[in-house]
């Protein structure tokens, strides 16, 4: 009993010791630093004790006991004492290094030696590891560790193991075997070692060359850390150092395969959040060691890799400080302008979706105001070294291309106000930079454009920026005035228009600034410019009253008014009261000569004007009329054929013929080579078609089918040449011009199949039957070779051709008799028998219902027929009566069922009618079975129930 409390004090000893060393060094993270804790015993009250006594301990222990797994325990735990005095002693010894570990290593080496086999070896290889490391033997600690790592795959921290074995082999400079260590740490799954083994295997293939591959495990460190957010911020101080390191260490790698425009390239980068890190890590990298292109072009690249990114901005910002700080200063302006346009305020930015981001804002103000001065101040040198060599005869070749450049630049200036203007539009400096546009305009000569931003300055100013200015804003606008309407057509429109925003711009002038010394020379050109402006409404004033107020006013003046008032009433679509001002003005010049003819003319455009808005108001009849009045107002006028020809458009729309027709030929004699002369034949022969004038219509289509210059309408008048001659009577002709169509035009098919059957029509009428015969063929042909072009009307004429064609058999079927012999009649009646009956069923084949009830009709009918002519027919001569009876019988068994076959027939067609179907065919079916089946159809109450069936 006293043995085994002993050792239980002892042991109980030994943990409290191991416990305190833990304590003692819970900070440290490398292998070497790591403490070793063993399992506790229930805690005992025991008496304090150094290092020597609990080994001394231990050690009388070993003389108690025989079993070696005790043993071996006990000698660990010696060993582990050794461990942890040497740790205790290196902590809180600040002098020089020494030996701690040389006795833990004697001990951990020979329980190695006397228990080889013990399944405890890998914690021993562990330690042994650790006191090697301590002890600053990397060398030994490596042998254990490969040892450890190779005997004990399953041990518990065998992912530390192989973590510091990586170190070790690392710091060795043996890039490969260390890879292989990290990459057995990252595949273990191990989380306490998970992120720094992949951090290390990527600096291993780093340090191998493998810089694509490294890149693979710096990102997943950086996914790691950004797993929970992707602000720097956010994450403790420690992950924040690793976060600046790892994207250091990405920046070293990209920069091996090619820089920054390469990571594009790398799909595990392209995708990531992060992605913008890399990036700037790189280009701050660059800028650091003062390489500014290729610092340029890291964040140019990200800039245009991801122009919608977030930030985007910021980067592009970077680019141009770096450029600025490399000292490149056309760059940095090519960038700056670059930055306006990829997020000011007519870009696409993503990130301006609901308007410009606020921390863009500012950048864009400098940007735009250092631009703008840029570009004005140049366009300005330019300018004025032009004049200088002006002054010295340069030659003109190179002023003109140095004028070029200098109002390139003037152009980007204006450009670059205007941005202002718009994107800080309650800027407080907003007048200045409208007047600073204005100004550049001006030195530019665009003085269309420049008006309007003086005329804002001086009379609508937004602040006091350009207060200054205003007089100066408001007499320069009137200058621009004055040379644009320099430039301008005398007499036009525009001009006019100029002038009278002129002359509001210089009342503007007078009456703000009226004390200005320029205020009377503004107020004296106003004046001027008043005389010449087209103001239409107070012209119609003014002159109505200077002719009303003064009845002796000189002719020359009162012809003048009144050309003045009645241009006024045209421009103002007052347009009868035109026309009475122009006849009023035309009285009172010479009959004959150009200024007479002149305002005939514009007499006559007067009432064409007012007929088209009669025609537009859905009055026919009176625009009609009023545009046939031009022929007596202004006969020789060069709108009068045009009129004329209106008039007949609406002439023909209110289907007015006797009247369009006799405008038409007036139109075609005297109008030859009118733009519409193409027309009037086609729209004479129309009015005679639909006032059914057949011969002339004939002639005018006929004319137009060989004169017209359009083949279309060539083509369509033929064949309406024929229907004419057709409609006239005169089938001759008509044939002729029909066969003309179509022999020449195979399209339209629809078109030329009805000329077929024209021809087929006419010719019968002729009583050419061979000829109609023909005709039906090739309509029948026609149809059948049709394809897709067939329709409901081409397929219409092919069973009506095949019921012509059979009715063409039944006829013939009909005129031959049966006569003796009947074994030679017989046969030649039969032929004519199954031709029509051929026909009618293809005609019936189509399907059309007025064929199919027709057809079936006609062939019940032949089959009556001509069982009825089998019973007519003569019986040879020289028989006895009982051969003539026998003789008798025998014909009658051979009609029939000719008889028998017309009742089936007729049936069948009859039976439509209870279908619902029922036209006179079918009629004539009910009617032929009244007499062949009377028992059945001949009775009273059966019409009745079959016409309330129809019904």
């Amino acid at each position: 009993m006293t043995n085994l409390y002993f050792i239980k004090k002892i042991c109980v000893c030994g943990f409290v010791l191991l416990i305190a060393a833990c304590g003692a060094s819970n900070k440290q993270k490398t292998l070497g630093q790591l403490s070793y804790e063993p399992e506790q015993d229930e805690e005992l009250a025991v008496e304090s004790m150094d290092h020597q006594q609990v080994r001394e301990e231990y050690r009388e222990l070993l003389h108690l006991f025989e079993d070696d797994l005790l043993k071996e325990q006990i000698e660990r735990r010696i060993a582990d004492v050794y461990m942890m005095e040497g740790v205790q002693k290196q902590s809180n010894d600040t002098g020089r290094p020494k030996s701690y570990y040389v006795e833990a290593i004697k001990s951990y080496r020979d329980i190695l030696e006397k228990y080889p086999d013990s399944p405890d070896n890998a914690e021993v290889l562990y330690q042994l590891a650790k006191a090697y490391d301590m002890e600053g033997n990397q060398r030994e600690a490596l042998k254990m560790l490969d040892q450890l790592t190779l005997r004990h795959p399953y041990y518990i921290n065998i992912a530390e193991a192989n973590f510091r074995k990586g170190d070790i082999l690392f710091g060795y400079q043996r890039y490969a075997l260390a890879e292989k260590s990290y990459q057995s740490v990252a595949q273990s799954g191990n989380e306490k070692f998970i992120v720094n083994a992949h951090y290390m295997m990527a600096w291993a293939q780093y340090k191998q060359a493998k810089y694509r591959k490294s890149i693979d495990g710096f990102v997943f460190v950086l996914d790691s850390l950004f797993s929970e957010t992707m602000i720097v911020d956010e994450l403790s101080k420690a992950h924040q150092s690793m976060v600046s390191d790892t994207l250091h260490s990405v920046s070293l790698a990209v920069d091996k395969i090619g820089g920054a425009p390469a990571i594009e390239d790398v799909a595990v980068l392209a995708s990531k959040e992060y992605v913008w890190m890399i990036y700037k890590t790189m280009g701050d990298y660059y800028l650091e060691k003062e390489l500014y292109e290729l610092a340029a072009e890291s964040f140019r690249s990200f800039v245009m890799a991801h122009p919608n990114a977030e930030q985007a901005p910021g980067i592009h910002e970077k680019l141009v400080e770096t450029y600025v700080k490399g000292g490149f200063p056309n760059q940095s302006l090519i960038e700056k302008e670059s930055y306006i346009a990829a997020y000011g305020i007519y870009s696409s930015y993503a990130g301006n979706v609901q308007g410009i981001r606020d921390d863009i804002q500012p950048t864009l103000k400098i940007y735009l105001e250092e631009l703008a001065q840029h570009n004005h101040a140049t366009g300005q040198d330019l300018l004025e070294e032009i004049e200088q060599k002006k002054q010295k005869k340069e030659a003109v070749r190179k002023l003109a291309n140095m004028e070029s450049k200098a109002l390139v630049y003037l152009d980007k200036a204006s450009v670059f106000y205007q941005q202002y203007i718009d994107t800080f539009p309650q800027d407080s400096r907003i007048d200045e930079m409208r007047f600073l546009k204005a100004e550049v305009l001006f030195e530019a000569e665009r003085f269309e454009e420049a008006v309007g931003d003086y005329e804002l300055v001086a009379y609508q100013p937004l602040g006091e920026s350009a207060k200054e200015h205003a007089a100066d804003s408001g007499y320069a606008a009137i200058i621009c005035y004055e040379k644009i309407i320099a430039k301008k057509v005398d007499g036009s429109d525009e001009l006019k228009r100029w002038q009278s925003d002129a002359v509001e711009s210089m009342l503007r002038f007078s009456e703000k600034f009226d004390s200005d010394e320029r205020s009377p020379s503004v107020l004296t050109s106003a004046a001027e410019y008043m005389f010449s402006l087209d103001q239409y409404e107070r012209a119609v004033t003014i002159t109505e009253a200077l002719i009303a107020n003064n009845a002796a006013l000189d002719p020359e003046l009162k012809k003048t008014a009144y050309g003045i008032m009645a241009h006024s009433f045209f421009k103002l679509n007052k347009y009868q009261q035109a026309e009475a001002a122009y006849t009023n003005q035309r009285t009172l010049v010479a009959v004959g000569s150009e200024e007479y003819t002149a305002i005939t003319e514009r007499l006559a455009s007067a009432v064409y004007k007012h007929s088209e808005t009669l025609a537009d108001s859905g009055e026919m009849a009176q625009a009609a009329d009023s545009f046939l009045r031009i022929k007596s107002l202004a006969p020789n006028s060069t709108v009068r054929a045009t009129a004329q020809y209106d008039a007949v458009v609406m002439l023909l729309s209110l289907e007015a013929w006797d009247r369009a027709i006799p405008e038409l030929k007036e139109l075609q004699a005297l109008y030859p080579e009118h733009k519409m002369a193409l027309e009037f034949p086609r729209q004479l022969a129309f009015s005679y078609e639909k006032s059914e004038q057949w011969a002339l219509a004939a002639e005018e289509y006929l004319g137009l089918s060989k004169n017209d210059p359009d083949p279309e309408i060539k083509r369509e008048a033929l064949f309406l040449a024929a229907m004419m001659y057709e409609k006239n009577k005169n089938h001759t002709t008509a044939i002729t011009l029909f066969k003309r169509y179509a022999y020449t035009y195979e399209q339209p098919f629809d078109t030329r199949m009805e000329a077929r059957y024209h021809l087929a029509t006419n010719y019968q009428t002729l009583g050419d039957i061979g000829k109609k015969l023909y005709w039906l063929r090739r309509i029948i042909d026609g149809d059948k070779q049709g394809g897709g072009q067939r329709t409901e009307r081409s397929r219409w004429l092919g069973a009506w051709a095949n019921m012509e064609y059979g009715n063409y058999f039944d006829a013939e079927f009909r005129k031959t008799r049966l006569r003796l012999p009947l074994v030679q009649s017989l046969p030649r009646k039969n032929e004519k028998l199954q031709s029509a009956l051929q026909r009618y069923q293809s005609a019936a084949d189509y399907g059309f219902l007025e064929f199919v009830t027709e057809s079936s009709y006609k062939i019940g009918r032949l089959y009556q027929i001509f069982a009825q002519d089998l019973r007519d027919s003569p019986i040879p001569s020289g028989m006895s009566e009982n051969d003539r009876r026998t003789y008798r019988e025998i014909i009658e068994e051979q009609a029939l069922p000719f008889e028998l076959l017309a009742r089936e027939v007729h049936t069948a067609n009859v039976s439509r009618a209870w279908g619902g179907d029922f036209n006179p065919w079918i009629e004539k079916s009910f009617e032929a079975m009244r007499e062949l089946y009377p028992e059945r159809f001949n009775k009273d109450e059966q019409i009745v129930s079959y016409g309330d069936e129809i019904r």
